[in-house]
This record gives C-alpha cells, structure tokens and sequence, in this order.
C-alpha cells in the first residue's frame, strides 16, 4: 500500500484595518411668516365683520447628517 502525503495549501486571507466611522447631524431650524386669511364663520358675521389678514410664524427644521470614514 502507497502511503499518500496530504498537501496542505497555505491561504492568504487579508485582514481589513481598523476604521473609525464619523457621523455629524447639522440641524437648520428655518422660521418663515405664513399669511393667513381668517374670515368669519356665519353669514351674520360674514356681514357685519371684514376677513383679517394674519401673519404666523412658521418654522421647518431639516437634519443633515453626512457619514464618513477614517482608518484608525
């Protein structure tokens, strides 16, 4: 009987380096005036009473957040 040798491959796996992931979040808080036109409810009021202009502040908010990576 042959006595077979076991052959061995040799595997080169590379290892990926440490990273350091950073995330920043900008919020923008915008505040616009938003006109508004109230008129009255009823007839009788719709008679004897004008529609009065309002003005409202109105604010939007919007998040930013940008992600990058550096190598540790």
């Amino acid at each position: 009987m042959a006595t077979k040798k076991n052959k061995r491959k040799i595997v080169v796996v590379e290892v990926p380096k440490p990273t350091t992931e950073v995330v920043t979040e900008k919020t923008y808080v915008t505040t616009e005036p938003e006109v508004e036109i109230r008129k009255p409810g009823t007839l009788a009021q719709a008679l004897t009473e004008p529609a009065v202009a309002v003005v409202k502040p109105k604010s939007r908010v919007r998040r930013v957040v940008s992600r990058s990576r550096r190598s540790a």
